[in-house]
């Protein structure tokens, strides 16, 4: 019984709590659609009313002018549905393991019924839950069309997620 709430604890801390971070631009990511190049994402470097600037997190540092930008989405980094089906099926299936470890005379089908379950229990928890982390990830679109006086006047908005932001801000 010990190892069972050991182990939900630790799955509850590696769920639920966030590692704290300096530089809370890293938390965003950003996707910039252009005419010029493919779809850009990453974490967003700079952003003036000439373009933006974008790391892609493989070491690549691309611009792009505002004359070449057709739209720009902004979210916030997390758990997707992905992980969360991916966390719950494992956590479902380390609970659902301990109907091995229990020394009851249960028989084998029983206690391959109770490991089932606990897996699709914690698969359809952990779906779930990466739904709602995803639909609650904080997100800005911002359609530009390749309107340079349009990308002049709504780039403030997102220039607070950028890097550069932060390192003028000390």
């Amino acid at each position: 019984m010990k190892i069972f709430f050991l182990s939900l604890c630790f799955l509850i801390s590696n769920l639920f709590l966030n590692s704290v971070k300096a530089q809370e631009f890293i938390n965003y990511q950003v996707k910039v659609v252009s005419d010029s190049l493919p779809v850009v994402k990453g974490t967003l470097e700079k952003i003036s009313p000439e373009g933006v600037a974008v790391n892609d997190g493989y070491g690549n540092y691309i611009m792009l002018r505002a004359k070449n930008i057709i739209s720009i989405r902004l979210k916030k980094k997390g758990i997707n549905t992905g992980k969360g089906f991916l966390i719950g099926t494992l956590a479902g299936a380390a609970i659902g393991s301990l109907a091995f470890t229990d020394s009851n005379n249960a028989s084998g089908n029983e206690q391959l019924v109770t490991f089932l379950a606990a897996t699709t229990l914690g698969a359809a928890v952990g779906t779930t839950y990466g739904l709602i982390a995803e639909l609650k990830a904080k997100k800005m679109f911002l359609n530009i069309n390749k309107d340079v006086k349009l990308f002049a006047t709504e780039y403030k908005k997102l220039e607070i997620y950028s890097k550069a932001h932060y390192i003028d801000k000390r």
